[in-house]
């Protein structure tokens, strides 16, 4: 074997070694290897100056080069195609004045757009049949249409404008740069004719490289592979190939796996509770108010998933009651863990524009994994927003309750207000409020530094990748990609436990309570009427417990004042009102004191405890006292005037029923005498007192006492007041009922 024959081998084997390194493992290679004095092959064909979205992918790539200090940039063009002119002049401002050295290599073609690529390069080499040239404007249309023509001028005139910056900078030949651009243009070098009046210059490789006054009319030189180029570069090693697309879908998988992984499992886990799970009485507690566990210092997550936004008010209450006891309690920041098709437009809204723009805590929206409609609407309202890596967010176009569109008028003006608050909140939070916009309409273009990200025609709906994307500097509106709320934690560094506010296990029946609040007030009204004024404790004194049972628990799981205190005050009341009947008849104030006990008791249990400390702290966004009140009080006087039919009606028809008799129980009558009773062989008979006359021992109100010769009986008034001494006759006698009249 021939020393040839080794040095052959050796440089076969380092040319494998070569192509291997650059296309073994691509996407490894661009974004887990250093880019540090290595060349870097870019690749430019016609769809990626013609896709604004690879030219943003192409300003990425051109960043990462001008960072890392790559040994140079290669754009291998095979470019035919026209572009838009605003393509065009986002193309020149991305390759004026690149930071690293430039070099375009023409395989197989550059004219149009692809010619002022080259011509943005330090150097400019050219396979053997490449051509380069023909960068002019093309008109469309008819040739008479002097609009068009007109336009075309100023286009040909800002493109030339551009072109001799190019060329002056990269020390090209400006006569040449003119004549691609400018049919007008005679280029003659010497002799020789390369474009005539009337045509735009194209060059070969043989004549951009020939030598004109020492100098070559454009290219460096001419090179039949990458291999050659780099020798006439002089530089060496592996180098790294990508393009628009590629770099662009490989920085998006590294931006959607580089999200922290998780948890550690060298570190605990942050403690979890449920709010409500604890109970304690707050030191500075108004009215004694229930505490669920203090939310100070901590992140509270709110879970947002597939029914809580469509499944009515309550959700939408508690909600809101965390929202504003986290910032009573001092919470570090608040969480809304979102996986939700969305809701009820209406309540969304109040929810975003007053809770959440009056807190001082940081808020988030960790999009897991939708966050459409109304869920997209809060994410909107947050101060910061993450995604898992495949997540969407958008489509919160107003619907009717059942899906369907809205009638035009209605959904014209229904839109506009909903536009009014998405737009607001968006720019409070900083989010770009056109992105808010297309969300809830379909005729919103949405354009970012230049850039077309959606077009008008339908509403938007954003993913992972474009959510996250960063145009302008900016991410068009995701600030980053989290796995787990425990992720967007540590992204923003935040280090505290996080405590997962759920709804109590009895909110849905705290839920029907509220809304019934106002039947079981006049039930328990009406029964402790009847009860005060029936012998021994029956059946209307049980139905009364248990109704006010139920309306001062079912309100205290709802969050409202309803406590122990409250209750307290409302049988003080009830007890006052008993003395007025029973004690000091008449006497007026102990009856007026304790019924407006009973009215204060019963009003305050239905106010929210959040709210009335909201406002009693003078925090923005308050309630006013009139409106905090004015709903449980007004349930409160429907309440009364319902109870006092009730009373009216039981008075009038309840004694002659069998179940009004059965009110009052037989074995009640503690302190008078057992009947006389006859008997005969048949058996017994209740002696019968109809017509007896007797006197009152006590006064009837409409119950008491009375003495019928040696005996002294429970009686009570057929309704009226009657006071003790009035001589009384027994008009009916049913079982223990004895009913008297004045004689």
């Amino acid at each position: 074997m021939t020393p040839n024959f080794f040095r052959h081998a050796l440089l076969l084997c380092s040319l494998l070694a070569v192509l291997f390194q650059s296309s073994g493992s691509a996407e490894e290679e661009k974004l887990s290897a250093e880019w540090s004095g290595r060349a870097v092959f870019v690749a430019l064909k016609n769809d990626d100056l013609r896709d604004a979205r690879r030219v943003r992918d192409l300003e990425r790539l051109v960043s990462r080069a001008e960072k890392e200090g790559v040994g140079a940039l290669i754009f291998e063009l095979d470019f035919s195609a026209q572009v838009e002119l605003e393509t065009q002049q986002r193309l020149f401002d991305l390759l004026t004045n690149i930071e690293v050295p430039s070099v375009a290599y023409i395989n197989p073609s550059a004219t149009g757009p692809g010619a002022l690529v080259a011509l943005a390069a330090d150097s400019i080499y050219m396979s053997p049949s490449a051509i380069i040239g023909a960068a002019g404007v093309i008109v469309d249309g008819d040739d008479d249409n002097e609009a068009a023509k007109q336009a075309a001028r100023q286009q040909q005139s800002v493109l030339k404008a551009r072109a001799r910056s190019f060329a002056k900078i990269h020390d090209h030949r400006v006569d040449v740069v003119e004549a691609m651009i400018d049919e007008d243009r005679e280029l003659r070098f010497g002799d020789t004719i390369f474009s005539k009046k009337g045509e735009l210059l194209t060059l070969t490789a043989d004549e951009a490289v020939e030598l004109f006054e020492g100098k070559p009319i454009l290219a460096e030189g001419i090179v039949d592979s990458r291999e050659a180029l780099l020798k006439e570069l002089e530089l060496s090693g592996p180098v790294i190939e990508t393009n628009p697309r590629s770099f662009g879908e490989s920085s998006n998988r590294e931006r959607l796996t580089s999200t922290g992984g998780g948890k550690k499992e060298d570190s605990a886990a942050p403690d979890t509770a449920e709010a409500g799970a604890e109970t304690a009485a707050g030191e500075d507690a108004l009215f004694g108010k229930r505490e669920e566990g203090s939310y100070k210092g901590k992140v509270v997550v709110l879970k947002v998933g597939q029914d809580t936004l469509a499944t009515g008010k309550a959700s939408f209450d508690f909600m809101d009651r965390t929202i504003k006891k986290a910032e009573l309690d001092g919470a570090a920041g608040l969480v809304f863990d979102m996986d939700t098709p969305g809701g009820f437009a209406w309540y969304t809204e109040g929810l975003v524009l007053n809770s959440l723009q009056n807190v001082s805590y940081p808020t988030f929206t960790f999009v897991n994994s939708r966050a459409e409609s109304a869920g997209a609407i809060i994410a909107v309202g947050t101060d910061h927003i993450y995604m898992r890596p495949a997540a969407t967010i958008g489509s919160a176009l107003v619907v009717s309750g059942t899906g369907q569109d809205l009638a035009e008028d209605m959904a014209d003006k229904v839109t506009q207000m909903i536009i009014g608050t998405v737009r607001n909140v968006a720019e409070l939070k900083g989010h770009n409020p056109d992105v808010a916009e297309a969300f809830v309409t379909r005729e919103k273009e949405v354009k970012i530094d230049g850039v077309v990200v959606h077009e008008a025609g339908n509403v938007l709906n954003l993913n992972t990748i474009r959510a996250t994307e960063i145009i302008g500097g900016s991410p068009v509106l995701a600030k980053g990609v989290a796995s787990s709320v425990e992720d967007l934690l540590e992204a923003e560094g935040i280090e505290a436990e996080v405590i997962i506010a759920e709804p109590l296990g009895l909110e849905a029946f705290a839920h029907w309570v509220q809304k019934l609040s106002i039947l079981l007030i006049v039930v328990g009204l009406a029964g402790a009427y009847l009860e005060l004024n029936s012998p021994g404790f029956g059946l209307p004194g049980l139905i009364s417990v248990l109704a006010f049972s139920l309306f001062f628990f079912g309100n205290y799981l709802a969050g409202n004042l309803a406590g122990y205190e409250l209750a307290v005050l409302l049988i003080l009341g009830l007890v006052l009102i008993a003395v007025e009947v029973f004690i000091f008849p008449g006497a007026i104030i102990p009856g007026a004191v304790g019924g407006a006990l009973v009215l204060v008791a019963l009003g305050l249990a239905m106010v929210d405890r959040v709210d009335l400390e909201w406002k009693w702290s003078g925090l923005p966004g308050a309630e006013t006292w009139f409106t905090l009140f004015r709903e449980s009080f007004i349930g409160v006087a429907i309440g009364l005037v319902g109870a006092l039919v009730a009373i009216f009606a039981g008075m009038k028809f309840l004694p002659d029923t069998r179940l009004g008799r059965r009110f009052i129980l037989e074995e009640a009558i503690s302190s008078g005498s057992a009947l006389d009773q006859g008997s005969s062989e048949e058996g017994a008979e209740k002696k019968s007192l109809v017509g007896e006359s007797g006197e009152t021992a006590t006064d009837l109100v409409p119950s008491g006492k009375g003495r019928f010769g040696d005996q002294l009986l429970d009686i009570i008034s057929d309704g009226e007041f009657i006071v003790k001494g009035t001589a009384v006759t027994v008009s009916r006698h049913e079982g223990s009922r004895i009913v008297v009249v004045k004689a």
